[in-house]
């Protein structure tokens, strides 16, 4: 084969090759596409009682998200309470697109094929924490069973509401009873709050694997 002919059978390998890769490459779309869903899907959370039960089968095949990073996606403040805080929104509920969103550290590039991923779920599954009255769990000294309150919503694409679900669980009672017991100084032992707030993130994600099963009778 002559020096000519192997540079031209080279050039080809090579410009083959690059296509390859640029097929190959992940879409992308504009992160501000999906910014506008989370604030439609933001104003459109209903009050209590303000949309349909979800079935079982509603709450699997969509992309998930904690309200938090919703707010966070959305570009919106979230109010200041432990309803908000992070042990009780575990990272664990976010579908990984959602987490490269609002990492700071994810690049441009990363960004845009999550926000690409994110666009293309059939749906989308918010879970929002209501309420944490659980005063031991955040260091108030208030012997009582922590119990919180929570909704997990179905919004379609375009950031309307589909379907709800209500959640409600509580500090398992053997870790209340012995956070009770341990509780015998003037302030609650940092300690013993952070024994119940990891009691009460389990139990919720116990509570999130169930939401595809039939409710029991």
């Amino acid at each position: 084969m002559s020096d000519r002919s192997f540079a031209r059978n080279l050039g080809i390998t090579l410009a083959a090759l690059a296509t390859a890769c640029t097929t190959s490459h992940k879409p992308e779309a504009d992160p501000a596409r999906l910014t506008t869903i989370m604030k439609a899907m933001d104003k459109n959370t209903p009050a209590p009682g303000g949309a349909p039960v979800c079935t079982p089968d509603q709450m699997i095949g969509g992309a998930t998200m904690t309200q938090v990073t919703l707010l966070k996606i959305a570009e919106e403040p979230a109010n200041i309470g432990p309803s908000r805080d992070d042990w009780i929104n575990p990272a664990e509920l976010d579908s990984p697109a959602a987490r490269e969103l609002i990492d700071p550290s994810t690049d441009e590039t990363t960004r845009r094929q999550a926000a690409y991923e994110l666009l293309s779920a059939p749906f989308y599954l918010v879970y929002r924490i209501d309420i944490v009255d659980a005063p031991m769990a955040i260091g108030v000294k208030d012997l009582k069973r922590g119990t919180v309150g929570a909704r997990v919503f179905r919004f379609d694409r375009k950031g309307d509401i589909v379907c709800v679900k209500v959640l409600a669980f509580q500090n398992t009672l053997a870790k209340s009873d012995w956070a009770i017991l341990k509780s015998n100084l003037a302030v609650m032992d940092p300690k013993v709050s952070a024994v119940l707030r990891e009691d009460l993130r389990s139990e919720l994600l116990r509570h999130i694997q169930a939401l595809g099963r039939p409710d029991a009778p």
